[in-house]
């Protein structure tokens, strides 16, 4: 499975994901993947191309699917990006089963479908629940999620092109829209965050406190981790599929 991550903490994505597919009963491996356009300021460059494997070099016979994490990007325009031209080829070109997540989601739908992305007029963050709206092979009840993002993508949009919403809650908005042959799956929540994520994020930048997430809504109060159920069933699921397909 490869997995593009676009975070500047690329240890912190690491121990995410490792902690998912560690408790799936397949033999999965993780390969990390790394733009090289990109200036790099937050981990070693040396630690990453160690460890991880130019976009421009991999070939899609090497993986049976792939996931593309978020970025703290959101507020720039796409073609701004200095790894643009690099993600934009791969988004074209990828046959592949593939999760996108948040600024993935949105940077995917704009290079493969022209879609734009809208800033809110504040910040989503928090825990929110979510209902499911379509009979899907991934997600069968009602469930919370992360969300930590500054835009948003309109769902008259999604519906135009022919997406199918799975899940999506009344104050987060969309959450999960597929492809309807479930090759593209586009997250914009972060179900694959661990229990302290948000608390890191508030404690860093001191703004609002994350809706539904502390006992009480108190950030001296532990969070509550209500989400781990649902990311787990997901990405079993979607193994499990993928698995079915090849």
């Amino acid at each position: 499975m490869g997995v593009i991550n676009l975070m500047p903490i690329k240890t912190e994505i690491e121990s995410q994901f490792s902690t998912i597919f560690e408790k799936i009963d397949k033999n999965i491996q993780l390969k990390y993947i790394y733009p090289v356009t990109h200036r790099y300021k937050n981990t070693s460059f040396d630690y990453i191309k160690e460890n991880y494997t130019p976009l421009s070099e991999i070939n899609n016979k090497d993986y049976d699917g792939f996931i593309i994490t978020g970025a703290p990007i959101e507020k720039y325009d796409f073609e701004k990006i200095d790894f643009w031209q690099e993600i934009d080829i791969f988004f074209k070109t990828n046959l592949l089963p593939t999760v996108y997540i948040c600024w993935g989601a949105q940077s995917a739908l704009y290079s493969k479908f022209g879609i734009q992305k809208y800033e809110l007029k504040k910040k989503l963050f928090g825990v929110y629940k979510h209902t499911i709206k379509v009979d899907n092979p991934f997600i069968k009840n009602d469930f919370y999620a992360p969300h930590s993002r500054n835009t948003y993508n309109k769902k008259e949009c999604l519906n135009s092109i022919g997406l199918t919403i799975v899940g999506e809650s009344e104050d987060a908005g969309v959450y999960m829209c597929t492809s309807k042959n479930y090759k593209d799956i586009f997250i914009f929540g972060h179900n694959e965050y661990q229990k302290e994520r948000l608390k890191l994020e508030f404690e860093r930048d001191r703004g609002d406190i994350p809706k539904n997430y502390f006992k009480e809504d108190n950030p001296n109060n532990e969070p509550i981790f209500n989400w781990e159920s649902h990311r787990d069933e997901f990405y079993k699921n979607w193994i499990n599929f993928i698995g079915g397909k090849l």
